[in-house]
């Protein structure tokens, strides 16, 4: 299979459309702040890491030990890099850290961050602030991207956080025709209208499911005749 592609499938078009209606919103009226959520196995990783790989975007994982100082620095570091300023190693109180990102977002307006596994936020208020900051005091465009219910979650921590958020899309399940456009971008074999059915039905609208059966198809492959998969 063919890797590291972003395969414009309806959940990244409408990704997409969120970024871009954030970048081209009036700023002096709107923050920058949007959310991308949804169930497991539906790309949402995926598409947060390349897309911001692709385009330049910074991307930022959080894990269940991320502190704010530990954000501050990984958000600074990821910044120098995404600005073509090289490696930098953050020394300083979370203060300093902090007030170095605001100054280098308020020089490039135009900068995107996407912030995975937002739900571990929610349970640390001060690091939820950081990131609300960050839409507050800069032009920046902010995406969260986080669980099925990271949106519910969000307003009843913090109603007035949730009110700012401009943006909202919830991941979708795999449509055929996902299935379809993926078969065609990602498999090294011909992907015929009933390996496309054969995917969809097994992969229960899961992206990543499908994925693994593209790949085990693949492998079977190397064995039948792709003739023969045709009346599977």
């Amino acid at each position: 299979m063919k890797q590291g592609k972003l395969v414009p499938i309806h959940n990244v078009q409408k990704a997409d459309e969120c970024i871009d209606f954030l970048l081209k919103r009036p700023r002096l009226e709107m923050v920058g702040l949007g959310m991308l959520y949804g169930r497991p196995g539906l790309g949402k990783t995926t598409y947060a890491s390349r897309a911001a790989y692709a385009r330049g975007y910074v991307y930022i994982r959080l894990e269940a030990t991320t502190t704010p100082k530990t954000f501050a620095k990984e958000l600074l570091q990821n910044l120098y890099r995404s600005l073509g300023m090289g490696d930098y190693l953050p020394v300083g109180t979370t203060n300093n850290i902090y007030k170095q990102c605001i100054q280098l977002l308020l020089d490039n307006e135009d900068t995107v961050i996407i912030i995975d596994e937002i739900d571990y936020a929610f349970r640390y208020p001060q690091l939820l602030g950081s990131v609300r900051d960050l839409v507050d005091e800069t032009f920046a465009v902010v995406i969260l991207v986080g669980m099925q219910n990271a949106m519910d979650r969000l307003n009843q921590i913090n109603a007035y956080y949730f009110d700012r958020c401009n943006y909202f899309y919830e991941f979708e399940a795999v449509s055929k025709d996902d299935i379809r456009m993926l078969g065609t971008e990602l498999m090294n074999i011909p992907c015929p209208e009933s390996l496309v059915n054969y995917i969809h039905f097994n992969a229960a609208g899961n992206l990543r499911k499908a994925i693994k059966i593209m790949h085990m198809l693949e492998v079977r492959s190397k064995i039948n005749p792709i003739p023969a998969m045709n009346h599977i």
